[in-house]
């Protein structure tokens, strides 16, 4: 199988250079993405008098496409250029999200607006998701596989880290109704720094060695079932996956109710509050190099998870005043351990598959870990409605403590080096 890395699709150095802008534009998108993950519940609740059940739909809504598109995204996406795509992503997602404001300012804004635009920005999210995680080993060598991994996940911990936090304030400044204005902006920078890039990177389905390939959407994806089906650490990678992304979504229903109804944060707090995951995961990501170098990248995949894991179990133990330091505390030590597991799943992926089965699997991958996204959204909101914010939090942790435990099922767990084949 031909190897993407080494294509002479572009010179090295250019290539480098647009992993950089991919890397700056992805951050800030991501980042002030983070302005309707806090705007849009509060919205829901406060303005339109949403239930803690109809708003853990709203998150539930955002995740309904992964289901049903992240398969033929794998495939149809592959036939155009990834800038092409990239670009028209961005584009659509940011005149989506501008009709929240536009609504909300003429009075006709209500709950299913939010919901469908979760759901077509979801849309986009998965074609450009697909095309994104598939993009560092077509523009690094495979020595620095890892470090660019470590680099898209540090953007992503940033995102979490800081986004709350001026999502909160620009919450409390502009109000509910403005605030997705900020996620607009972002998904324009990343849209620039896309018209900047200079390498044309071909689609994959225009690689050496897929000619003559059988074509159509189920013969490829049979193609892509098949390899991942013989390979049993990928399907454990899979299924850990799918697990911490549920209770990821289910965390997401719950968190921001927890905080502002039964803690009684403010929102300008909340955000600081929730921005302490993304700093744990900051932390893990400028780790994550280093620890896979000493513990090695197959045991850095579950280990560290599986150490700080217990950590989360203090979030719905927070209270007001000096209480908040649990949720401080266990967000900073969880999200460490999960951003070096981050890095890992990414990494083990990449390298244990072909080239040019690569975006097909990886919308594989994506299909059942980010489809159980869609269900955590959904069991997130049952929790809260059942037990509460708090109690639904706990089980959602108690849970969220097995998913690096999945993963090392496999033959993972005695390797402390990732093959370049299996």
């Amino acid at each position: 199988m031909s190897d993407l890395a080494t294509l002479p699709t572009a010179p090295a150095r250019a290539l480098e250079r647009d992993f950089r802008l991919l890397w700056i534009g992805s951050g800030i998108s991501q980042l002030c993405g983070m302005a309707t993950v806090v705007a849009f519940p509060l919205l829901a609740a406060r303005t339109l008098g949403a239930t803690v059940g109809e708003v853990g739909l709203i998150t539930a809504a955002g995740y309904l496409p992964w289901l049903v598109l992240t398969l033929p995204a794998g495939v149809y996406g592959a036939r155009l250029r990834p800038r092409t795509l990239l670009l028209l992503a961005d584009l659509g997602r940011a005149a989506i999200v501008t009709m929240v404001p536009v609504l909300a300012a003429t009075g006709h804004l209500a709950l299913w607006h939010l919901y469908l635009s979760n759901v077509l920005v979801s849309c986009a999210t998965v074609f450009y998701e697909i095309v994104y995680l598939s993009m560092p080993p077509r523009m690094l060598p495979k020595d620095r596989l890892v470090h660019g991994n470590v680099r898209l996940q540090m953007a992503r911990a940033v995102s979490l880290a800081f986004g709350p936090a001026v999502a909160g304030f620009t919450v409390q400044v502009l109000g509910p109704e403005r605030a997705p204005l900020l996620n607009v902006g972002g998904f324009a920078a990343s849209a620039a720094c896309n018209l900047l890039m200079r390498a044309q990177i071909e689609a994959p389905g225009a690689a050496p060695g897929t000619a003559g390939r059988a074509t159509g959407l189920w013969a490829e994806l049979a193609e892509a079932f098949r390899f991942v089906a013989r390979r049993p650490v990928i399907l454990a990678s899979i299924a850990g996956s799918a697990l911490g992304n549920c209770c990821f979504a289910a965390y997401e229903a719950l968190v921001v109710l927890f905080l502002a109804d039964d803690v009684g944060v403010a929102p300008g707090t909340l955000g600081l509050l929730i921005g302490s995951v993304g700093i744990g995961g900051l932390v893990g990501a400028f780790g994550a190099g280093r620890v896979a170098r000493r513990l090695g990248t197959a045991r850095a995949v579950w280990i560290p998870a599986a150490v700080c894991a217990p950590a989360g179990l203090l979030l719905p133990l927070t209270r007001p005043g000096t209480g908040l330091f649990l949720f401080l505390s266990g967000a900073l030590l969880f999200h460490a351990g999960y951003a070096v597991f981050t890095v890992g799943q990414a990494t083990l992926v990449q390298l244990l598959t072909p080239a040019d089965l690569l975006q097909r699997t990886v919308a594989c991958v994506r299909f059942v870990s980010r489809g159980m996204l869609f269900v955590g959204g959904l069991v997130g909101g049952a929790l809260g409605s059942l037990f509460g914010p708090r109690l639904g939090l706990a089980v959602v942790m108690l849970l969220w403590i097995g998913a690096p435990l999945v993963t090392a099922s496999s033959r993972l767990r005695f390797w402390r080096d990732i093959p370049p084949t299996e």
